[in-house]
């Protein structure tokens, strides 16, 4: 996964791209939650159909359904915006070099893809704002409000998910102990 934008970048893993001096013991980030809808994932693939597969089914889906919607959100965003802007691109807007972040494809599940899918739409997204705030298109604070918008949605989902992960494994482990 390439990704531009260096807020991004550290929202997906805080510990190798943060600028903090003082970094989070155990932050809440994008590949936490990658790994975290993989434990999830791999609780719904066991051979096993028993209360605990079913119910990680059940999760694994809700969560997919969860990250899938903001990507969506944020890709309609990312069209009304191009659809409100003048279509000439008159400057030539040079980006930052886009920075690969290494993902292990063995924990590749819908919802982890969908989850990188989700932080690539940003990335596409804030080259736009930038794009549009360089043609005159988007004040400074405009092109701000957005991007703070969209890192706040992106923010949320990570939390709801971690909550909802934590849930699942709780009673996972309370089922396991009962049988």
């Amino acid at each position: 996964m390439k990704l531009h934008s260096k807020r991004l970048l550290s929202i997906w893993d805080h510990h190798t791209y943060s600028a903090h001096k003082k970094k989070i013991k155990k932050p809440i980030d994008g590949l936490f939650i990658f790994q975290s809808l993989f434990s999830v994932e791999a609780f719904a693939s066991r051979p096993a159909q028993n209360l605990t597969t079913q119910l990680a089914k059940r999760t694994a889906d809700a969560l997919l359904e969860k990250v899938r919607a903001l990507r969506n959100d944020i890709n309609q965003q990312h069209r009304k915006l191009i659809n409100d802007c003048d279509s000439e691109d008159i400057r030539e807007i040079i980006v930052n070099e886009p920075i690969d972040v290494a993902v292990e494809s063995r924990h590749y599940t819908p919802a982890s893809v969908m989850l990188m899918k989700v932080f690539l739409s940003c990335d596409a997204y804030f080259a736009a704002l930038y794009q549009a705030r360089m043609e005159g298109e988007l004040t400074e604070t405009e092109m701000q409000h957005h991007r703070t918008n969209t890192t706040v949605q992106l923010d949320e989902l990570l939390r709801n998910v971690h909550r909802t992960c934590l849930s699942f494994h709780k009673v996972r482990k309370e089922a396991e102990a009962k049988t």
